[in-house]
């Protein structure tokens, strides 16, 4: 396979998410770019824009680099959804059982409108800003199936916490693009994002011989799919 053949079913999968948007008058690259330059510009110091700069010089993607500083960044507001997917699975199977018995509920009571619903009606609820009976039904079991998929989770991934996955998601990808692990500006930008001063290559080094090797294990493919992500999104249509 050449290299102009990588990712082509995601890219031909992006391209087709362009057109749409386009068919709506966005242009999403420019949309994608100009996200991930908000982001850069939000990191206060002068040092971890530069960090920002030479990963991206080097190989990395700036959508892809500004998404997990982004995410490193509300570690703290997203971890309790972290507790929850890798924690015990009787919560897990609550939500789950809910999710499919709402969605039985209105399969029930909805049965003949669904049966009748065809694209207009579907576009008149769009139109009011409402989801047709068959799509909530379907969206509910979607979620529920998602949630589901999360339970092993904690094993497959023996990760600690969601900051412990990001911080290996930004070295992984660092390193999958540049071929170097870019420790002084990896750990910059965990620093900056986290809030961590105390953050420097060389506690980053440390944490990255204790610890990447085990995620590296269990979360490979997760770097795989952001990587042909950023990929995609990078070359023209």
């Amino acid at each position: 396979m050449t290299r102009r053949d990588a990712y082509k079913h995601e890219q031909a999968l992006w391209n087709a998410y362009r057109q749409t948007r386009q068919s709506a008058n966005i242009d999403i690259d420019e949309v994608c770019a100009d996200c991930a330059e908000h982001v850069r510009q939000g990191l206060p110091s002068p040092g971890a824009r530069e960090d920002f700069d030479e990963l991206c010089k080097d190989g990395c993607h700036a959508q892809a680099v500004a998404a997990i500083i982004t995410l490193i960044r509300y570690c703290p507001q997203l971890e309790d959804f972290w507790k929850m997917i890798v924690g015990p699975p009787e919560k897990r199977q609550r939500i789950i059982k809910g999710l499919e018995n709402a969605a039985a509920a209105l399969e029930e009571v909805f049965e003949i409108p669904i049966a009748l619903e065809d694209e207009r009606n579907r576009e008149e609820f769009a139109k009011i800003g409402r989801i047709p009976p068959s799509r909530m039904i379907s969206e509910l079991r979607v979620y529920g199936r998602l949630i589901k998929l999360t339970e092993s989770l904690r094993v497959d991934t023996e990760a600690h916490s969601l900051a412990e996955v990001s911080k290996y998601f930004l070295s992984s990808y660092v390193k999958r693009m540049t071929g170097s692990f870019h420790d002084r500006n990896v750990s910059g930008l965990i620093g900056e994002a986290a809030g961590l001063p105390e953050c420097n290559d060389v506690s980053h080094r440390m944490w990255r011989h204790r610890n990447y090797e085990r995620l590296e294990k269990n979360l490979s493919g997760m770097t795989d799919l952001l990587v042909a992500i950023s990929v995609v999104m990078n070359r023209p249509a």
